[in-house]
């Protein structure tokens, strides 16, 4: 049975709570992601649109109508209440919602699978895929609730989207998140191993496979360091490493002859893109991999389009071919060494990072288990075209 009510000031606390709880778990980046608490029959409290989780208080957090959305006040409630209300509407006994763009259920949700069937856990069975749909849009919304419509399940897979999880509080509306996630890496490691044989599912020996066909043998042994993150400051910038720990301080007006060689990409980077102010490398087994190949990565999840663009590139470690992959993209693959991912902040750069090695898990995945089919292009650019008007400035607002 469902409780009536909750105490308004509590739910509140709940969400800010559970809002920290889902960066520190990796199961967002940056603001990707929503979390909302049922207070009664008619209404949930939900996050706000865009804000930082980390900056939220109870003030933050909106009061929705399940009915229809509808909301008062000044502050604007997330742009996915829609799939919130449609999961209170279907499930009286779920008061606590969270919406992810979790790594491994997305990987599944850019397969163009219908349902995957999991093995074991709480969610052991069908996990239905609802159709695809444009973030933020009634549609969405309208999708979704055809899902849920015909699941029994905690959790629902947005197709090249993310997932929404529930349960009765915010614990097992969590442990669900978790266990679709432990779920379906066992899925996608289970296929590998029938189709390879391999008796391992190790994420270096899964992108080699699906990739091999794509790889140019030249790029093959380009991996050696070191390899510098970098940031700007006046007139410059600085190289950094953590092991062994290391900054060398370029200005642009001077030459440094003990620079590595690697400084004159970091240097046309900030030269040309004045807007960036942090470059990181990603260098994890499925980028590493990617570099190696004479592909182009293109969105196959809604938040790639949002923070990378319709597309990255892969090029050579020339400065000028660098600069140029970077014009319309905020990440390049070097080719055979893994990818810079450039933000105006540091956590801008991470969550470039963060999601271009999602959308490259996405891109193997979908190889092992069938066709890559990426977002439309224009969709791809209208994303692309919202992100840098409206999110990103509102991100970045401190809360009040």
């Amino acid at each position: 049975m469902s409780r009536s009510s909750f105490d308004i000031e509590e739910a509140k606390q709940r969400v800010v709570a559970a809002g920290i709880r889902l960066v520190d778990s990796g199961l967002i980046a940056r603001t990707w992601g929503n979390v909302s608490h049922r207070i009664s029959h008619e209404q949930f409290v939900i996050t706000p649109s865009g804000r930082d989780y980390r900056s939220l208080t109870p003030d933050d957090i909106v009061t929705v109508q399940i009915a229809d959305g509808a909301y008062s006040g000044s502050i604007k409630p997330s742009s996915e209440r829609g799939a919130h209300a449609a999961v209170y509407r279907q499930f009286p006994d779920v008061n606590f919602v969270i919406h992810t763009h979790q790594t491994e259920a997305s990987v599944i949700s850019a397969s163009g699978f219908n349902s995957v069937v999991l093995a074991e856990g709480p969610l052991a069975g069908e996990v239905l895929c609802g159709a695809y749909a444009l973030p933020s849009t009634k549609k969405l919304a309208r999708n979704i609730a055809s899902s849920l419509a015909n699941t029994t399940s905690r959790a629902v897979i947005m197709k090249n989207h993310g997932a929404i999880c529930y349960g009765v509080n915010d614990e097992e509306a969590f442990n669900v998140a978790l266990a679709l996630e432990s779920g379906c890496q066992r899925f996608l490691a289970d296929v590998y191993r029938q189709l390879s044989g391999d008796t391992h599912a190790e994420p270096a020996a899964i992108s080699q496979f699906v990739l091999a066909g794509d790889m140019r043998q030249d790029a093959m042994s380009r991996g050696d360091g070191p390899f510098y993150n970098s940031r700007r400051i006046e007139n410059g910038f600085v190289l950094s490493q953590e092991s062994p720990r290391e900054e060398i301080m370029i200005r642009f007006d001077e030459r440094n002859s003990c620079a590595p060689e690697e400084a004159q990409l970091h240097e046309a980077i900030y030269q040309k893109h004045k807007h960036v102010q942090y470059v990181t490398w990603n260098r994890s087994p499925e980028v590493v991999a990617f570099s190696q190949t004479n592909l182009k990565l293109k969105p196959l999840l809604d938040d790639f389009a949002q923070l990378i663009g319709t597309s990255a590139r892969v090029s050579d470690a020339d400065p000028a071919a660098v600069v140029a992959a970077l014009g319309r993209s905020s990440a390049v693959f070097i080719r055979g060494r893994g990818a810079l991912c450039c933000g105006s902040t540091q956590e801008d750069a991470a969550a470039v990072s963060m999601v271009l090695d999602k959308n490259c898990k996405a891109h193997i995945g979908a190889s092992l288990l069938g066709t890559v089919k990426p977002i439309h292009y224009w969709e791809s650019l209208l994303m692309r075209f919202v992100y840098l008007k409206q999110y990103s400035k509102q991100a970045t607002k401190p809360s009040r």
